[in-house]
């Protein structure tokens, strides 16, 4: 088998050193990557320098089937990405990629953050529009608004940034909110200029919406890829295995619709099963005490009263009435023939 891992950094699923025939893919060599872990600040990285293994293909947003096909123009059996899709700034063209790169059997395995067991905890889920507009304006940097939600919202359990399944101590948050705002304007400032890529989390996703968003990617005929395996672990993610579709685009309305009514609940229910009781319990705040002033009013008031007084018609003869009747009749005649 012949296989693409992409971005392993210090943990690779499929290494070289154990005879995986893999085309590592990163975005920076080896040597670049070793140095990163030596200086970092968690000792579990600085202790792995020695597995991080040479890089195949370094990786500066170029299309990624362009420049790996051309090492293997057959195809590849397997295409790993763990904890790299949410990092990237279009997420559904770098899934058509991956699709491009598989041979006709052939899988894409990818480790997704389970957004309830870490800092994407309160940040909103992924919505295709979010998606679709990514993918429309084929972005190669993340924005300075998903930049500043990544910094206000990172969210914390107990003080960490990760945690396992069933975690309900205290909620809070990585950073504050004003040295976000600023770092913001700051973005913003430079928007459009030359400055060093920023990288963050941008996509956020339970096992169901994700799910739901293939599915629906996919039914728009934008993707090519059906999950043919998802499985939730204690850990902070969950784990997808993906084929290619044999066609997109055509399951029948109601089987779809109803698809997307069961994944859109089943992500509220696993949501709330993650969050705690403590914070879906909380007690309404008490009502303000109420204060009632009697004000004396004048409730007497004048009100004008219309008298109807009936107006009895003029009385007119007989004669007068046949005299005028007549008189009228007379001059329409004559406006007749022309002499009125």
């Amino acid at each position: 088998m012949v296989g693409v891992e992409i971005g392993p950094f210090f943990n690779p699923v499929a290494p070289k050193a154990d005879g995986w025939n893999t085309t590592v893919i990163d975005y920076q060599d080896g040597e670049g990557l070793r140095k990163i872990a030596r200086n970092h600040s968690d000792g579990g990285i600085r202790s792995k320098v020695n597995v991080i293994e040479d890089v195949d293909i370094v990786w500066h947003g170029q299309p990624l089937d362009k420049v790996t096909l051309k090492r293997n123009p057959e195809g590849y059996d397997f295409v790993i990405a763990s904890h790299v899709i949410e990092h990237t700034p279009d997420i559904l063209g770098f899934l058509q990629q991956c699709s491009r790169l598989l041979k006709p059997d052939g899988i894409v395995a990818l480790a997704v953050p389970d957004m309830r067991k870490c800092f994407d905890l309160l940040k909103s889920p992924t919505s295709v529009r979010e998606i679709l507009t990514a993918y429309r304006e084929r972005r190669v940097r993340h924005t300075p608004e998903a930049l500043f939600e990544a910094r206000a919202w990172a969210t914390t359990r107990d003080g960490k940034t990760a945690w396992v399944g069933g975690n309900h101590l205290p909620i809070g948050f990585a950073h504050s909110f004003g040295s976000a705002l600023k770092r913001y304007k700051s973005d913003v400032r430079r928007a459009g200029k030359a400055h060093p890529y920023v990288d963050a989390h941008t996509w956020f996703f339970t096992p169901a919406s994700f799910e739901l968003a293939i599915l629906q990617l996919n039914q728009m005929g934008f993707l090519s890829l059906d999950i043919a395996w998802l499985e939730e672990n204690h850990g902070s993610e969950f784990i997808v295995q993906m084929r290619r579709a044999e066609e997109t685009g055509t399951i029948p309305r109601e089987k779809f619709d109803a698809e997307r009514i069961r994944l859109a609940l089943k992500h509220h229910t696993e949501f709330d099963s993650e969050v705690g009781p403590s914070y879906r319990e909380i007690a309404p705040a008490p009502e303000p005490e109420r204060i009632i002033v009697e004000v004396p009013v004048d409730v007497r008031v004048e009100v004008p009263v219309e008298v109807f007084v009936p107006v009895e018609p003029p009385i007119e003869s007989t004669v007068d009435l046949a005299w005028r009747l007549a008189f009228r009749i007379r001059r329409k005649i004559l406006s007749i023939v022309g002499f009125g």
